[in-house]
């Protein structure tokens, strides 16, 4: 793919007028071409996922640019720039311009929801406790655990406290369903209670650039057991397309493991690794500079498939019924 470099000499440029046009700025602050311009070049020098996501980048160029004049206003330009960022439909690629934001969702909008912990709560777990915002709860001799997410408002003591009120079940749910990720570091400690012995579970490859195939070795991610108490037991891990970012990487880590059974729909994805840049103008631009796969080369972006594809219907919704969970129990018990 050919690289689009700008140098300021209007009459060697493909953009001739663009060109002669950001050659006279003075403030790139204050001009929506040159803010552009740098955008699209942060990402074509380090994001990633070009090739996976099949975009030409440059042909990308081409449509938008055209878009971008001196005169262009804030929001205008904030538009653009979104819908550009949306062509890689990377639910870590994202612009952020004060109240303004730019997020795709995309990889979970158009599929069922499936979860409701409501409906949980209410129709088949009325003794549910609570850890801080962890929930646990006991249903015969299977164990129940609800982690909403691995971000800040999330610590590794209550779920660490939360598995031990759970330990000596005959098997355990594991609902990660909403978790749209945060903390590796949470996510390691957690699914490193389940593993028989080290494991290799995944490989990041960095983008160093500038080919949009350039990467760094693979970096190989092992994870040590920290207990014994749930090594081998039966494990269902509850998932939905929600699940993002390093929830993924929990469903990976998960899935490595013979004892244990993803039940649901495909997590959401989200395998690279977000990285911040700041705008000229004081956007802040966020994009994935890494892609993961399995020990296998399995690419993660997309998600991770489950081992028991199961989705609540019109009729289950309608009657408060959690598809998911009951399979799972049903299985477990």
């Amino acid at each position: 793919m050919i690289r689009i470099v700008r140098i300021g000499i209007c009459a060697f440029l493909l953009f001739a007028a663009a060109s002669c046009e950001k050659a006279i700025i003075k403030d790139p602050a204050e001009n929506p071409v040159a803010v552009f311009e740098e955008l699209w070049n942060v990402m074509d020098a380090r994001y990633a996922m070009f090739d996976y996501k099949q975009t030409d980048w440059t042909e990308v160029y081409r449509k938008y640019r055209p878009m971008v004049t001196a005169q262009t206003s804030k929001d205008e330009l904030f538009h653009i720039c979104s819908e550009m960022l949306g062509q890689l439909k990377d639910g870590h690629v994202a612009l952020l311009a004060g109240e303004s934001r730019f997020i795709y969702n995309g990889y979970y909008t158009s599929s069922p929801h499936n979860f409701s912990f409501e409906v949980l709560k209410k129709k088949y777990l009325p003794n549910m406790k609570y850890q801080g915002r962890v929930a646990y709860a006991i249903s015969g001799k299977v164990g129940y655990l609800y982690i909403p997410s691995f971000g800040d408002e999330q610590s590794t003591g209550d779920i660490d406290q939360a598995l031990q009120h759970l330990e000596g079940l005959h098997a355990l749910i594991i609902d990660v369903r909403d978790n749209s990720g945060g903390a590796s570091a949470k996510v390691d400690d957690l699914a490193a209670q389940f593993l028989p012995e080290k494991m290799l579970l995944k490989y990041d490859l960095y983008r160093k650039g500038p080919g949009h195939n350039d990467f760094y070795a693979p970096a190989a991610k092992y994870l040590t057991p920290r207990s014994k108490a749930w090594a081998g037991i039966p494990v269902f891990v509850l998932t939905n397309k929600r699940c993002f970012s390093s929830c993924n990487d929990f469903a990976l880590y998960m899935s490595e493991l013979p004892a244990v059974k993803l039940v649901g729909d495909q997590t959401g994805g989200g395998g690279g690794t977000p990285f911040d840049y700041a705008l000229p103008n004081g956007w802040l631009l966020k994009y994935s500079a890494s892609m993961a796969t399995d020990p296998g080369g399995f690419n993660i972006e997309d998600g991770i498939p489950p081992d028991y594809r199961v989705s609540n219907s019109l009729e289950d919704d309608s009657n408060d019924r959690d598809a998911i969970f009951q399979f799972a129990l049903d299985q477990l018990q």
